[in-house]
């Protein structure tokens, strides 16, 4: 009797850390700055509409007899909704890191291109000066 009581109080599991395909669906692809802003779009107007039913769920839970209840599910759904939108959140950021890192070394190359172009230019070999022809008598 009382393990049937205590497993009514377990808390519900957690979501994984781990992000997924269904989660994150351009996991695994190399997104461009158009689409990593895209999706930030995407993501922000999801959030913002998760929050906004969140909030009408509060508002109709303070309607019901089992408030702490309700609020609890409603608490429950967004926080594993908002873990949904975290992991894309991190998956755009590391792509976002991903381009920086490559343009700085693009940028780093160039300037190494340019600099051994520079210290070519600089040590030309003066051009030889035509041979003494016989001195004039």
């Amino acid at each position: 009797m009382a393990l049937a009581f205590l497993a009514g109080c377990t808390p519900s599991k957690l979501p994984t850390l781990e992000a997924t395909v269904e989660e994150v669906p351009f996991l695994g692809q190399q997104l461009t700055q158009e689409q990593i802003a895209e999706w930030r779009d995407k993501v922000a107007r999801h959030r913002a509409a998760i929050e906004a039913r969140h909030a009408t769920e509060k508002v109709e839970c303070y309607q019901r007899f089992f408030v702490n209840r309700c609020l609890a599910e409603s608490r429950t759904s967004y926080r594993l909704e908002e873990s949904v939108l975290r992991k894309q959140d991190l998956e755009l950021n590391r792509q976002e890191r991903l381009l920086k890192e490559i343009d700085r070394q693009l940028r780093i190359q160039q300037n190494a291109q340019d600099a051994a172009a520079a210290a070519a230019a600089l040590t030309v070999p003066p051009v030889a000066a035509p041979a003494a022809s016989a001195p004039p008598r």
